[in-house]
């Protein structure tokens, strides 16, 4: 064999080989994409007839009692034309919060979204309760007036990334354990951000149980600072397995 028939055979040898191991690759993601569920998506679909459409069909805003209220609307970027579901308090604060029917976050415990932060409230940490707000916070909850449990993942100002901590609010009838995973140093470029939590195990270590009927929420606060916050929203999903 000559040593030019030898590189030949050797070089058809790699190419085969790579061509093997692109396809298990492919065929193994298709399998994961297939066995990859989502069981609710909110992608904030505005109106046609509106610039500045009202919040989806199912969700409600709620005030809290002898605050300012916050404003929620959807707005569609005109260069990209993605709609995002944008938020703005002015020494305000208020929650969106929708219905999730049909989720069962034992089954599809991802939550996955896309978040950016325009302002942050001047001088908000959440670890004091007297500068407590964040320009958005994303909530899973669950329960009613009485007796209502929660987590919360937030995009703080000054509060470090990886703090965590509980709050109770209505006389400790309303408890949330709240995770900081992002801050004032990742807002400086507007940048989207989109991040995945596995909320069923957060939910059970937070409150040693998996909720049946959850919630889900989006707030907007800047009250305790006295300050403006605006962010945004892109969209926000259940799944079954990660993605990253």
């Amino acid at each position: 064999m000559s040593g030019r028939d030898y590189i030949r055979i050797i070089s058809i040898t790699i190419i085969g080989c790579t061509a093997a191991a692109a396809a298990l690759f492919f065929f193994r993601s298709m399998a994961l994409e297939q066995k990859r569920a989502v069981s609710w998506r909110e992608n904030f679909i505005p109106s046609e007839a509106l610039e500045k459409s009202p919040v989806p069909k199912g969700w409600v805003v709620k005030n809290k009692p002898g605050t300012k209220e916050a404003s929620f609307y959807i707005e569609t970027d005109p260069e990209t034309k993605s709609s995002y579901l944008r938020m703005e308090a002015d020494n305000a604060s208020a929650t969106l919060i929708g219905k999730v029917d049909g989720v069962n976050i034992k089954k599809t415990p991802i939550l996955r979204w896309r978040w950016r932060a325009i302002t942050l409230p001047e001088g908000a940490d959440g670890r004091s309760k007297a500068k407590d707000d964040q320009a958005i916070g994303i909530y899973v909850g669950t329960g009613g007036a009485l007796s209502n449990k929660s987590i919360s993942y937030r995009w703080d100002t000054a509060t470090p990334k990886g703090a965590e901590g509980t709050s109770q609010y209505g006389l400790g009838f309303v408890k949330i354990k709240w995770y900081t995973l992002r801050n004032e140093k990742d807002a400086v470029n507007r940048e989207w951000f989109t991040e995945e939590r596995n909320v069923a195990e957060d939910f059970k270590n937070a409150w040693g149980f998996y909720p049946d009927k959850i919630y889900i929420a989006v707030s907007c606060n800047s009250q305790y600072t006295a300050s403006r916050s605006v962010a945004d929203l892109n969209w926000i999903e259940f799944m079954s397995t990660p993605v990253k």
